[in-house]
């Protein structure tokens, strides 16, 4: 598998993610298992092959669904905090030119954010962080399609990601205005 399809596929996974979030919480947290699964094996294991990264996201998310379908409530807490840790390790990886270190911290400040913001709202925190989430997918599948690109391309397109499937989602929006007169 060629680096430019994988490329691709984290692009449409993460604008999947990022649209359709809150709504199919099994398939987003499957994309968010697919998702750490593969930043992971490029972060720890630069030198694999494509093929295995995309083994190894795809039985990391293959797992992580099926816990999804048992209906643990945990899953929306811990996939705050992958989302939002897979952000943290994509800056670092940003600022600090692929420092494994750093980027390991930024995962973790990540993390506690993502993990206090599901906390926080659960409406509101799995809307926000399953379209950073896909926003991040998105960014780093250009850099995988285009590696030589102007660094402000892929960052801009995971932002419009972020917001377009923020708010895409709605986080409390009443179906229609009757919803809203009957809910008052």
């Amino acid at each position: 598998m060629s680096a430019a399809l994988s490329g691709w596929i984290l692009i449409a996974l993460g604008i999947v993610l990022a649209f359709t979030g809150k709504r199919l919480i099994w398939l987003a947290v499957g994309i968010t298992g697919f998702g750490l699964g593969w930043l992971f094996t490029v972060l720890l294991l630069p030198n694999i092959e494509t093929l295995a990264r995309f083994l190894v996201g795809a039985v990391v998310g293959i797992a992580v669904a099926l816990v999804a379908l048992r209906g643990l409530p945990i899953i929306g807490l811990a996939m705050g905090a992958v989302l939002v840790g897979l952000f943290g390790m994509t800056l670092a990886n940003e600022w600090f030119d692929g420092n494994t270190l750093l980027r390991l911290l930024g995962f973790v400040i990540g993390a506690a954010i993502g993990y206090s913001l599901v906390k926080a709202s659960i409406d509101w925190g799995i809307s926000l962080v399953t379209a950073l989430g896909g926003g991040v997918l998105v960014w780093n599948g250009l850099l995988e399609v285009m590696p030589n690109i102007a660094a402000w391309v892929p960052a801009t397109a995971g932002i419009v990601t972020l917001i377009g499937g923020f708010f895409a989602q709605r986080p409390n929006k009443p179906v229609s205005d009757s919803d809203a007169v009957a809910k008052a």
